[in-house]
């Protein structure tokens, strides 16, 4: 479990390793609502060429709104295979002051 500190009105942004080549995709839930807002940073940019069968690290924006703590659990998985475990699971505290 990772800690990130933001100050409301601010921003970070999460960078997790990507399978998305296999069809494996980070989805995101928050515990509590109303303390951040999370979204998926659709920004590419790359100065090297990917290798055939490389992903970009998919990134997320965690934007705090309002003082307090959430987890963000992140779980990445394929979204066709409804009924299988994830196979990778991330879990960050965010702390807004």
């Amino acid at each position: 479990m990772e800690t990130i500190e933001i100050k409301v009105g601010k921003s970070s942004t999460i960078s997790l390793p990507s399978l998305a080549t296999a069809g494996y995709l980070w989805i995101f839930e928050v515990d509590r609502k109303g303390i951040v807002s999370v979204s998926e940073d659709r920004s590419t940019s790359t100065s090297n060429p990917l290798k055939a069968g490389e992903s970009l690290p998919e990134k997320f924006l965690i934007k705090a709104l309002q003082p307090g703590t959430v987890k963000v659990v992140f779980s990445q998985k394929r979204s066709w295979e409804q009924n299988k475990s994830a196979v990778a699971i991330l879990i960050f505290t965010i702390i807004v002051s």
